[in-house]
């Protein structure tokens, strides 16, 4: 369970043979007890995914490869949130058998607006990242993204190359031009500043980053607390309901709590999340 420099060396030369394009910025770090890797996969500070790979054989492990879940984390992609929101979870996941790749992704902050595109292109590289990682079954891996992480793994499903074997919609954002009408968020303007514009400035841009307007084409499963006063849960009833009537698989999974117990590791809210995760595997 410890960090050995012979796991230090080892993951770090494994690493930059099969992943060449990258850098390893703290080769093995201990977290927990448990060995992470921190991959720098760009050239900006914020350019970097956590790895969390179990440290028991994974009862889930089929051939050479485990599954792994992409982790996206919410905040309404200010800078000031950042991958830490989703470290317990990574673990939590680690701890049973599912590797984690828990990201981080530029986001905006004042007069630094707009910065979408960015955003995005961040998060569609760390998922091609993840395909050149020794040791995951990248064919079983998943995408899961809290509140406007939410959003991002939805996008990314209708979108990405390589469609991911589960989309998991944590409280998303499914409706950014309701979102933005309900003025949700701390100053009730976050999606336009993300965005850079309103929607009535440039509907176009915001029907092509609206999850609701693109269908994905990996199934998806969204989970929503009750008594989510952030995020309410219509956007998730909503985009259920105009997917259902597309075709497209889309199950739910609503629970008792609220916007951050979803989160919450101690919950009963995450361990209900776990089995179902679990269940795909």
């Amino acid at each position: 369970m410890g960090c050995s420099w012979l796991l230090v060396k080892g993951s770090a030369l494994q690493f930059l043979y099969s992943f060449r394009r990258a850098r390893v910025i703290d080769d093995v770090r201990c977290v927990n007890h448990m060995a992470v890797d921190r991959m720098q996969w760009g050239a900006e500070e914020w350019q970097f995914a956590d790895l969390y790979m179990p440290d028991d054989p994974s009862p889930h492990q089929k051939g050479p490869g485990i599954p792994c879940v992409m982790l996206i984390h919410g905040g309404f992609w200010k800078t000031k949130w950042t991958s830490e929101l989703m470290k317990p979870i990574a673990e939590d996941l680690a701890e049973a058998g599912v590797a984690a790749w828990n990201i981080e992704f530029k986001g905006w902050s004042e007069g630094d607006e707009g910065v979408w595109m960015d955003t995005l292109s961040d998060v569609m590289r760390a998922w091609g990242q993840l395909a050149l990682l020794p040791g995951i079954d990248i064919t079983r891996s998943m995408v899961m993204g809290h509140s406007a992480g939410g959003q991002l793994a939805l996008l990314l499903a209708s979108k990405a190359e390589r469609k991911p074997w589960l989309a998991i919609a944590q409280a998303p954002l499914t409706d950014l031009v309701s979102a933005d009408r309900a003025q949700l968020s701390d100053e009730g303007d976050a999606v336009r500043r993300w965005i850079g514009c309103s929607p009535e400035e440039d509907p176009t841009l915001w029907s092509q980053l609206n999850p609701i307007d693109h269908s994905p084409v990996a199934p998806v499963l969204l989970i929503h607390g009750e008594k989510d006063a952030d995020v309410p849960k219509e956007q998730s009833e909503t985009y259920a309901r105009v997917m259902s009537a597309k075709g497209t698989d889309v199950q739910k999974l609503w629970l008792p709590g609220d916007h951050y117990s979803i989160i919450d590791v101690a919950s009963d809210d995450w361990l209900v999340q776990l089995d179902a995760i679990l269940d795909w595997l």
